[in-house]
């Protein structure tokens, strides 16, 4: 089951001000995709950070960046606006669940399609060096399609979004 989150005011100037604060810093230096600016590519996964904070009434602020830290609440978020895109992981990221959402072209809803973990989706079959189209990756990867995600229904809960859920 796929559902859809449009950020409302607050999280939408919460996802700008990261936007902003990793663009003054230069954090964004890596680019998933050739066809986007940093600042675009930055935008669109904030916006799904941002998206799922907000559909779990959860803060979203800045943190500093520390490696193998969580995005929101224990997972690790990725997105595309294009509606056939893949969750795609890399061999260093941190083993965690992995949630993938679609972003429209405004960058203000996000449709979240499913997830995995990097154990189930960095398999030698899904390692790419080009993207379907041909086009050569910025990096290789591994690429899971929408297909091979599981549903979020038995999507177990982190620690930290059992803490969060249990402080209300």
């Amino acid at each position: 089951m796929t559902f859809t989150k449009a950020l409302n005011y607050d999280y939408l100037k919460a996802r700008d001000r990261m936007v902003k604060l990793k663009m003054v810093e230069g954090n964004g230096k890596w680019l998933p995709d050739r066809t986007l600016t940093i600042p675009q590519a930055t935008r669109i996964g904030f916006t799904v950070e941002a998206a799922w904070a907000q559909y779990n009434n959860a803060p979203y602020e800045f943190r500093t960046y520390e490696q193998g830290m969580d995005d929101v609440l224990g997972y690790q978020l990725r997105g595309t606006q294009h509606l056939d895109g893949n969750l795609t992981t890399y061999g260093n990221d941190p083993n965690a669940i992995y949630i993938f959402g679609t972003v429209n072209e405004n960058c203000d809803v996000v449709t979240f399609v499913g997830w995995s973990t990097k154990k189930r989706a960095n398999i030698p079959s899904h390692y790419k060096t080009h993207w379907p189209s041909g086009q050569k990756m910025h990096r290789p990867a591994f690429v899971t399609s929408q297909q091979e995600l599981w549903p979020f229904e038995v999507m177990p809960l982190t620690k930290e979004l059992a803490a969060h859920r249990g402080a209300f």
